[in-house]
């Protein structure tokens, strides 16, 4: 029976049965542990958002309005064979690839894809980071999932990183860069009559002769 003087803050999904001997597209197993991330965040009071940014996956907002950055990793156990003057080992290891170059990362956790149980480290905690790191099979269970859940809730993130918003000129190219990413839409919008200079208005991009020269660029590329 598991004494939970630590109280209970996320229930644990069910893990999917299915093996994963013949599974290929090893990114979308990722992003099913970002999401499970998120869901784990968001259950002890944080806003959390997937990035896939350089160094962390998940940016997430405190109640407070500062910021920190998230790195997930997900592995499933495995028993390691012992060299000959040992003996055979029985309890599995739990190693987590990819690590190098994740130091721009405040927050880490570590699922087990068998479970759905998680283990957690600050940053501080990690050490030199190297390519791989290694935790006991002990650090996954119901219990220590929920343990390191209520560790982050008193997390104070480091530095004073808060929301800024863009500037004028900021939020001009940001808009422009929306425009270019959805072209398409923009040609549905123009084939059923709606004004070039009604386009720049609603995208906020500046007058309407931006709307022709993205258009040119993408005719162009083409």
């Amino acid at each position: 029976m598991i004494d939970w003087s630590v109280a209970r803050t996320a229930d644990i999904p069910i893990a999917s049965v299915h093996t994963e001997d013949d599974l290929k597209d090893w990114s979308s197993v990722g992003r099913i542990y970002e999401h499970l991330a998120c869901f784990y965040l968001s259950s002890v009071g944080f806003k959390a958002e997937i990035k896939d940014a350089a160094g962390y996956d998940i940016l997430c907002e405190c109640p407070d309005g500062r910021f920190f950055k998230v790195e997930v990793k997900s592995t499933t156990g495995k028993v390691l064979n012992a060299c000959s003057s040992r003996r055979q080992r029985s309890t599995p290891i739990y190693r987590f690839s990819g690590m190098r170059n994740k130091a721009g990362s405040d927050v880490f956790m570590f699922f087990d894809r068998k479970t759905n149980y998680m283990a957690l480290r600050l940053s501080e905690e990690m050490g030199d980071l190297k390519d791989k790191f290694e935790l006991s099979h002990t650090e996954f269970s119901e219990y220590f999932t929920n343990h390191h859940l209520q560790r982050l809730i008193s997390f104070s993130p480091p530095g004073d990183a808060s929301y800024i918003f863009p500037t004028n000129e900021e939020l001009l190219k940001l808009n422009r860069g929306f425009v270019r990413s959805n072209i398409d839409l923009i040609h549905e919008m123009k084939s059923i009559g709606v004004w070039q200079s009604t386009l720049s208005k609603f995208f906020g991009i500046g007058d309407r002769e931006w709307i022709r020269r993205i258009c040119r660029e993408d005719r162009s590329s083409q």
